[in-house]
Formats: structure tokens, sequence, C-alpha cells
């Protein structure tokens, strides 16, 4: 009976075992013998630049075209739990099949990983794993260049695996922060593995959905964490909105519950944007539209806010804002009891007091890194609250969900060229075009009349309105930002009055 007790006790840890062991989808090697300690097992921070070729993802079967890297993995010869000060992740792609020697690659990165303070477990002979901040689209015709550093290392274990490749195929650190290359390389490839999914430029993104009109009992908690406070009084919170109605209010964001610490929110009937910190409180001087998708951004100095509506600026407020400091939650579409309503997405919060230039940059932009200066916080809302940057992850509450959407373009920029009143309507080719990410559209109206541009697909599917609202009569310019779209043709549409064009640019990617 003992000896049946202890088998089915092994059969259930072995099981255990199997579930939870982690594998990558594809690998290059799981031949390496012998462990080195470079980068993880290195108290003082280390760096590696590892070259991997073409056509070496080829366990259990060849990676296949049309992929993009979400999760990295390292096949560790140690056993030990081991936290990293500054662990990054860069990657890039060549068509390089080797290193120089006493040189890291001088290309151009994408930092795919960032922590401050990162805890990994390793096992000997086991794959460790690392989920990336976003995703890295791979070519397996090219070169994969991967560099891994960390500036210090507490705990055991954390030595990797290598297999012997040819040429020089991997450079190291001479130690310690910043790093500098060490003069040498060698022959040297970690044994190294990633999970894919399929490179699909055009998904569908998703955002979250609350009640309309709102109830306070829906909404997205926000435990407490330390970092929400004590950054100073210079502060950033920005969103795409859908508000849902002006029958109730529509909150963006709230820290602090009762106590207000910073909270931006959209004032019931008026549709007016207002920033509070405890009991100061700073009014939008305009409003947004309900049911309609919109960048809203507040920019609180401690002395000033400034509001920004799809990245223009209103009038500076003069408000002394002081955040607070409470340990009170954190809530998403939810102020203490008023409630947020219709849509919210690529909800940020920033330690800094962003410009309108920064703004504009990078607000149609879907992955930008987590070492961005001053981010404190990003919730995709892609059928989840996490927040990838400093771990202020949510949990729904009520009836909020998640739902599709496409959002962006829309226009980055509108402004007035010269003071001539035009003899005619026009609109001109973009300039550049072919492009990528971003162009402009100039166009001219003779006399005033409400002007909408929209943009379509090549099937004559809307995608787009990069322009819908009354203009005097003159000549303007039209910046925009294609980076949520895929490559192909694409086709603008002016109509103003009884004026119709159309014309056809191209993104490429």
């Amino acid at each position: 009976m003992k000896k049946l007790y202890l088998f089915l006790l092994l059969l259930l840890i072995g099981t255990y075992l199997n579930l939870y062991s982690q594998t990558p989808q594809y690998y290059n090697y799981n031949t390496g013998t012998s462990g080195n300690s470079f980068p993880f097992n290195v108290a003082g921070g280390k760096a590696v630049n590892t070259l991997i070729l073409p056509g070496e993802f080829s366990q259990p079967t060849p990676l296949p075209s049309g992929m993009k890297i979400t999760t990295v993995y390292f096949r560790h010869s140690g056993t030990g739990t081991r936290v990293y000060t500054d662990l990054r992740i860069l990657m890039a792609q060549d068509t390089t099949s080797t290193f120089t020697t006493g040189n890291f690659y001088t290309g151009t990165y994408d930092t795919v990983f960032y922590g401050a303070s990162v805890t990994l477990v390793h096992t000997a002979g086991s794959w460790t794993s690392v989920t990336l901040d976003h995703p890295f689209v791979y070519d397996p015709t090219k070169s994969l260049i991967l560099f891994v550093g960390q500036c210090g290392a507490t705990g055991a274990g954390g030595s990797v695996y290598n297999s012997t490749g040819t040429a020089i195929r991997r450079v190291w650190s001479v130690g310690g922060c910043p790093f500098v290359p060490y003069a040498g390389g060698d022959a040297s490839v970690v044994n190294f593995g990633v999970d894919v999914v399929p490179a699909v430029t055009n998904v569908t993104n998703r955002h979250l959905k609350l009640a309309t009109p709102g109830v306070s009992t829906t909404y997205v908690q926000v435990p407490f964490v330390a970092s929400m406070v004590g950054f100073g009084n210079n502060i950033t919170i920005e969103a795409w909105v859908k508000p849902g109605g002006t029958t109730t209010a529509a909150t963006v964001l709230n820290k602090g519950t009762s106590s207000f610490d910073y909270q931006l929110g959209i004032s019931l009937s008026t549709m007016l944007p207002f920033f509070r910190a405890g009991s100061t409180i700073a009014t939008c001087p305009f409003a947004v539209t309900a049911n309609v998708w919109q960048h809203l951004a507040v920019v609180s100095n401690g002395s000033t806010v400034t509001f920004y509506l799809n990245g223009v600026a209103g009038a500076p407020v003069t408000a002394a804002c002081v955040l607070g400091s409470s340990t009170n939650e954190m809530r998403i579409g939810r102020g203490n009891s008023d409630a947020g309503s219709g849509g919210l997405d690529e909800i940020r919060v920033w330690s800094v007091a962003r410009t309108g230039p920064e703004i504009l940059s990078n607000m149609c932009v879907k992955w930008i890194p987590n070492t961005t200066t001053g981010l404190k916080a990003k919730w995709h809302m892609d059928s989840t609250a996490v927040d990838s940057v400093s771990g202020w992850n949510g949990v729904l509450q009520g009836t909020a969900t998640y739902d599709t959407l496409s959002w962006c373009p829309i226009p980055t920029s509108i402004s007035q060229t010269g003071s001539e009143v035009p003899t005619s309507y026009r609109l001109e080719q973009n300039y550049p075009n072919p492009f990528n990410p971003t162009t402009n559209i100039k166009f001219a109206i003779p006399k005033s009349g409400y002007v909408e541009i929209k943009l379509y697909d090549i099937l004559g599917k809307e995608v787009g309105t990069l322009v819908s609202d009354p203009y005097q009569a003159g000549t303007y310019i039209v910046g925009f930002n294609a980076s949520k779209l895929a490559s192909g043709v694409y086709f603008y549409r002016i109509v103003c009055n009884d004026y119709t064009q159309t014309m056809k640019m191209m993104v490429l990617k």
C-alpha cells in the first residue's frame, strides 16, 4: 500500500511538473552541456550581445515566417532565484553573419523588455521565460541580434547553456554599468527560444467598455502600489475616450477615491474635462464630444493645468494642484462614487509634465517603450487591465468588459498656412508619399464651410476621419500618423460645400 501511495505521489508530481514546466514553441539549441555565467550569473552586472543566424530557430520545427515574438526563453544550467536591477532585452535584425571582435552591434535596436527590478527563478536544465513588453516582428530570412544586460544581481543561479556556432557569435561587456564591450568575442550561442503569434498588422484593437449611462459599480479597481504617489506635482494623464453621453459624468481615472490624489474626469451635461487634486479643480476651456472617440490629455506642473484634445492644447488654466499621497486605491472609469461611461483605451500616467509635441508623437503609437522618460503606467485594455510598466494591475468590477475598437488614424495636427484667401478649392497629393508613418495633406477652400476628410482602404471601407470641423476660407495642412495602418494603398476624400475630391496615398512599412 505504501508503494502504491508513493507511486501515485510521484505520478502526481510528475504530472504537475509537466503541466507547469515551460518549453518554448521554437528554439535554436538545447544541446549545451556547460554553463556560462554571462550575463545572468554576475553580481556586478553584465551584458551579452548574441547573434542568431537565419534558420537556427529549427526546433522542434522551423519557425515560420509572418510571426512576431512575444516571449523569450533562456536554458539555464543552475538552480536558484535571482533579483536583477535594470534588466533589459534588446532586439534587432540584420543580414550580418558575424560580429566584430570587441564591438557591440551598432545598428538600431528595439527595447523589447525593461524592468528596474526583476525576479527570475532558474532551474537547471530548464527554460526560464521573460514576457516582452511588446512583440517583436521576426523575419526568418535575417539574423536576430540579441542584447541582454543587467546592472546588478542578488541571489543564486543564473548561468546559461551555450552551444558552439561559427564565426564571432558572442561579444560581452567588461562588467558593470554602463556596458562597455570587452576586447574579445567567440562562437558561443546561448540556448535560446521564443513564443510567437501571427504578425498581423491589422488586428482589431480592443478597449474597456463601461455602462451607458454610467454605473458607479462598473469600473476597474487598481489596488494601491507605492509608486502611485511620491513623484512630485508634475503629472500627465492621457487616454482615448468615448464618453457615453451627457446624462452622467465620465471619470477617466481617479487615484485616492474620496481623497482625490489626482483625477481626470468629464463633467456631467457640460462635457467639460476637469483635473482635480484634493479640493483644487481645474476645468478645461473646451468640451469633448459624446459618443465619439477622441484623445484627451491633461498636464499639470503644480501651478498650471493644460488640456489637450487630439493633441491640440487649450489655454493653460492657473491652478495650484498639489498631488495627494494617500494609500487609497486607484479607479479607472470611476471617481469616488461617481461613474464613468462609454469607452476608454490606451490609458497612460506620467510623472512628468509632457509637452504638446511629446503627446502628439506617440498618442497614435500603441507599443511605446516602457523606458520612455516619466512613463509610470499604461493600460492597453486588450482584454486585460494589466499595467506593463509598474504593476498597477486592475480588476474589472460590475459589468465592465471589453469591446472591439479601430482607433487612429486621426490628424496629428492641423495648421493654417499664409493669410491669402485661395481662389479655388483644391486637395493636394500628400507628401511624402509613399510614407511611414507620417505624412502631410494640404487643402484649400475659398469660402468658409464644414470640411470632412475621410480615409478609405483599397476596398472602399472607411478606416478613419482626418478632418470633421467648420473652417474659415484659407489653406491648411493636416499632419497625419498612420502607425496603426497596414502597408497598402488608401484613398482620402474631401467634402466641403459642393466640392469633393479623392486622392490616393500609400503606406509603406
